[in-house]
């Protein structure tokens, strides 16, 4: 009976890893939209990290930097989760190469900048997510336990983002 639990929540949690991932890229490459058309034709780079033209609206960056690490901590979360065989440089690696792909994705497409900041907040935001599960395992004993506890509350907050965003999307 726990096994059948565990392998459920286990199937549950890779859907919604695939819908987060998902998410994330209608974030980063549609910035919320619904087409590429409306997203306008920026072509651009960065390569100098923190680095803003223009330089008077901190404030702006600020949060631009908070929400890149928010939004790739169940990145983090998930490939610990998932992917409990590769160790922390591995995960880091893949985090990094997730970010990567969608930062290049975005000067290809012609859709946005890619940006050296971008690259590593996002890279951060992964690697804050390994932490949390890492501390998660931690303060709670019985290992099994910790990891449905933590599975529940990633898929769980997954659901709330991407539901969340739906239904603003619906009521707008």
């Amino acid at each position: 009976m726990l096994k059948e639990r565990h392998r459920k929540l286990y199937y549950i949690t890779v859907a919604l890893f695939v819908v987060y991932l998902l998410f994330l890229v209608w974030v980063v490459l549609f910035k919320l939209g619904f087409s590429l058309s409306e997203i306008g034709t920026i072509k651009a780079y960065n390569f100098i990290p923190f680095h803003y033209e223009g330089g008077h609206n901190i404030g702006f960056h600020i949060s631009e930097v908070r929400d890149n690490i928010l939004i790739f901590i169940p990145v983090g979360v998930y490939l610990c989760l998932l992917f409990k065989e590769i160790p922390f440089w591995g995960k880091a690696a893949l985090i990094f190469a997730v970010s990567l792909a969608l930062e290049g994705s975005q000067y290809v497409l012609a859709v946005g900048s890619f940006d050296i900041t971008d690259l590593i907040t996002n890279t951060a935001g992964g690697i804050v997510g390994i932490g949390v599960y890492l501390i998660g395992r931690t303060l709670l004993r019985d290992k099994v336990k910790a990891e449905r506890i933590i599975a529940v509350l990633v898929n769980l907050i997954t659901v709330l983002l991407v539901g969340g965003t739906a239904l603003i999307f619906s009521l707008n």
